[in-house]
This record gives C-alpha cells, structure tokens and sequence, in this order.
C-alpha cells in the first residue's frame, strides 16, 4: 500500500535502538511528519491522526504486527516486532496550551495546569515550553534524563523522579489513542477534565472509563497508537543539588522508610523533592547518596538550558557510566570504579545553584556499552533486596556495575511497574559485559527464589516470563486483556498491536 508524501518509508531494514544493544529486522520503517511541523493546529493533528490510522489498517490488512516507538530509548525490545513494522514518531513534537472554555466545567483542574503532548514531543521540550517567565509551570516529575519522548515515556512507565509524586503516568489527564477504525480521547469518568467539543477539534469520541484510562496510560505500544497526551502541570520551582558519602548503617531507616530523621541527609528538618542512593556492590558499607531540595521560583528567573556543566550529581548513572567509558576507552573493566571516584565524589550546589527541573534532569547522550535494570519493590523491603543482588553480585563479582534505589509513589496504570504504596526502584547500571548481562537474570531469579514481590522496569533489560508477569501483576493481567478486547474488539487487530514478547508474556490472550 503507498502512503502519502508525510510517511517515509524504508523497507526490510535493521531497526537499532538509542543504546545500541537491540537490532530487530524489520520488514517496514515508516517515519512520519506533521504537514507543517512549525505550526502546531488541530487540523493539522487531526490530519497526522488520519495517517497513523491508514498505517493500522493496512497493518491489519497485512496480517503484520506494527508497533511504535519516539526516542528509541527503550534498553528492552518492547517497542519492536520482528519482522514487523516499525513506525518512528519522534519528529511528532507539537505542543498546545489548553483554552479555559476546553476544560469542561465541573473539572478541577484549570487550564494554564494542563499542557497537550503530541507523542513524539520530547520531555526536555515540554520543560522548555512550560518553564518561561510567562508560564511560570514544571512538570511535577520526569526520569533522571530527559530525551525521551511523551509516548515512549508513557508507553513503559518511566518512572519519575519526585519521592512524593508517582510516575509520570500518574500526571496524565487524558490520551487519545488510534486505531484502525477508532480515534478515541479517553479521561477517567471518576474525573473528567475536558468537554466533547475538545475531543472533537482531534477528530475524536469522548470517551470516560476508568479501566480503559488505566490500560491507556501505560499502554506497552499495544492498545494502539498514543498520539498525544494531556499533561497536569505544576508551578515552576527550583532544585538544589548535594552529593554526600553515607554510611549504610546509618541511611538504612531511610532506604526502607522515606523518613529521613538521623540519616545523614544534609538537612534532616526538610523532606526532599527527590532522594537516591548509589551502592558499589564491591563493599555495600556506604552510599553514595544524592538529595534535592525545592523551593520557590522568582518570577523574573530566566532559565539556561544550554549549561551541559555535567555537574548534576548522581542523578543519570547510565549517563555518568557512558561518560566514564569515552574518558577511559582502554580502561572500560574499571571505568565503574573511575566514575565512582571521579563522579560521585562529595559536592553541593552552592547556596546560590537553585535551577528548574528542565535545567536539572538533561538530555543525556549515553548509548551503547551500557546495562540497565530496574527492579520496583515494597519500600520496607529494600535494604533486603540489596542484600540479595549483592549475593547474585558474588557470583559474578567482575561485572561492573552499581546498583541505584531511587522512589516513586504508586501509579495508577494497569501495568505500570510502579505499582506499590510506595515504590523503591532499584537499578543496576554498569558496562554491558558477559557478567553483567549474567548478573542481571540472576538477580531476578534470586528475588524470585526469595519470594519477594518484585515488578521489572519494562523498558530497561528484563528477563520477563509469562509466569513472572503473573506473579508480579496477579489479576491485573486479567483485567488488562479484558480492557484490550474492549478497545480493540477485533482479534486481527490486536495481533497486530502485539508483538512476540508480548504474546509470551500472555499480555494479548
């Protein structure tokens, strides 16, 4: 089938993700534009919808899985089929202000709280957007970077970076979502925030179903295409950064509990915007612990975007690793150890160093030599969850690696992996090598064996299985499928929003 002039299309290509560690032959790479990138309009977004539907329904036609993808970011190969299509979305960046007679009236929320995403708008941009003197907004949380795109971000549950504040999911107000014969705004009933009217100018149906929404807002690519996303805001404020060495004994409490009395934590009067400790599994007998602090944005704050100091402590640690490995190229067995010296050392912002979120999580430039698991786990549970990756770490003692606990409250998708009250996720970053990649399967076989509850970040390496899913999801699982068929109540297509890790996870029966 041809398409219009607005979809590129390669044909029977190897498809390579950001970090360069998952190649997949697909049969079709179809990259789409808006019409007039430089002018955002609802014609024009409706325009774009009609495209990406002609591509589900010859999808369909085709009897071939389509799946699609923003950043590339994913370190997992849910965004790809092989031998599928693949439809690249990044170059989807339009945002849109909300208009006061949009919201319908009984909503809570204001206008100027809500900005609309198209899926391929890049978090840094939507920081970019919000932050002016003018606007005077933020996002209430992001990932520790910000390259990622709104659909891709959203479609694996990143999972955020405020301890008091769930995944970014968790501040979706409305999507609207494609299919091959569907063009769908869907809000929850229990809180609805905008009238039929608006969901008309994207050529849509109003649609208000809490489960659906559910299952929308961290959809794994296979509810259809997310096309945009109606983001709550909050009001722009400023971080402060400190770095500080503490000893395990003493910051354990904290790990397990969010409370921060006596743990070390540079002011233990204040709770922090975002907390996260860093452990060399080569010793465990302290942590590398970095702390933000809010307040406050004057008005007149002019932000900086371009200031790449690099100085950001301890937040990106794949970034820090990237880092280390172009630095050390000859040394990369030890660049774990350089980065832990050379990056992590103790530091704070000075009194003055107050800067936005925008300014604070940046686009980070690490690709391919990197490992990258993330394991969600009860907060009470923590310190003996590192006790049990440093045991699997034993048997594999040469991989190089760290292991990283950073918080997020509980979201509200079906399958967002951020899914207890609250949630630690605990990461092992490090150089992908033999042992790392051997350390990361063994770590969830021993969390398994442990009988401890455990979800995987579905975007980062994951050695997921049709009986794990189940056991970290229990009837979830049931009430995903049974949402899927209702928003697509077809079978051909829902196989063609599948994909073969999804068929095995027993995420499309």
């Amino acid at each position: 089938m041809a398409f219009d002039t607005f979809v590129q299309v390669e044909d029977n290509i190897d498809w390579v993700n950001h970090h360069e560690n998952i190649v997949r032959r697909v049969t079709k790479r179809l990259t789409i534009d808006n019409e007039v990138p430089q002018s955002p309009t609802m014609a024009g977004m409706r325009a774009t919808a009609a495209r990406l539907q002609v591509i589900a329904a010859a999808a369909v036609a085709a009897g071939v899985q389509v799946r699609a993808c923003g950043a590339r970011w994913s370190f997992s190969d849910i965004p790809v089929a092989e031998n599928g299509w693949i439809v690249e979305t990044d170059r989807l960046g339009w945002r849109f202000n909300v208009a006061e007679g949009d919201v319908e009236p009984t909503s809570v929320t204001l206008a100027d709280d809500l900005i609309l995403a198209q899926c391929g708008a890049k978090i840094s941009k939507i920081n970019e957007a919000l932050e002016t003197p003018q606007k005077r907004r933020t996002l209430r949380t992001m990932g520790a970077s910000n390259g990622q795109t709104v659909g891709g971000a959203l479609g694996t549950g990143t999972h955020g970076s405020a301890i008091d504040v769930g995944g970014l999911e968790s501040q979706v107000a409305g999507i609207q979502l494609l299919t091959a014969t569907q063009n769908l705004w869907i809000e929850r009933a229990s809180a609805p925030v905008m009238t039929a009217a608006f969901a008309a100018k994207l050529g849509a149906t109003l649609v208000r179903d809490d489960a659906k929404f559910e299952a929308a807002i961290v959809s794994l690519g296979s509810l259809g295409f997310v096309h945009a996303a109606l983001l709550r805001t909050t009001g722009r404020h400023l971080l402060n950064s400190s770095l500080s060495h503490i000893p395990m004994g003493q910051i354990a409490t904290a790990l397990n509990t969010l409370m921060f009395q006596g743990s070390g934590i540079p002011d233990m009067t204040r709770r922090p915007y975002f907390f996260q400790a860093i452990f060399d599994p080569r010793g465990m007998d302290k942590a590398f612990t970095t702390v933000r602090y809010k307040e406050a944005c004057r008005p007149d704050y002019q932000p900086d975007y371009d200031l790449h100091t690099g100085y950001e402590p301890g937040t990106d640690v794949p970034r820090m690793i990237a880092h280390a490995i172009t630095a050390f190229p000859d040394l990369r067995d030890t660049a774990v150890s350089l980065m832990m010296a050379s990056e992590l050392r103790v530091r704070a912002d000075t009194p003055n160093e107050w800067r936005l979120p925008g300014e604070v999580y940046t686009f980070t430039s690490a690709r391919e030599g990197l490992v990258s698991t993330g394991f969600a786990v009860p907060i009470g549970q923590v310190t003996t969850v590192l006790n049990i990756l440093r045991d699997a770490f034993l048997t594999q003692p040469s991989s190089p690696v760290v292991f990283t606990c950073r918080y997020a409250q509980k979201s509200p998708g079906i399958l967002s992996f951020i899914r207890y009250d609250p949630t630690c996720v605990v990461d092992i970053d490090g150089i992908s090598t033999g042992a790392s990649l051997k350390l990361v399967k063994i770590a969830a076989d021993r969390l398994e064996a442990a009988g401890m509850p455990f979800t995987q970040h579905w975007g980062k390496f994951n050695n997921l299985t049709k009986v794990r899913v189940r056991n970290a999801y229990g009837s979830s699982v049931d009430r995903w499928n049974a949402t899927r068929k209702l928003l697509l109540p077809d079978a051909a297509e829902r196989n063609a929003f599948s994909s073969p890790l999804l068929d095995s996870l027993g995420l499309n029966d």
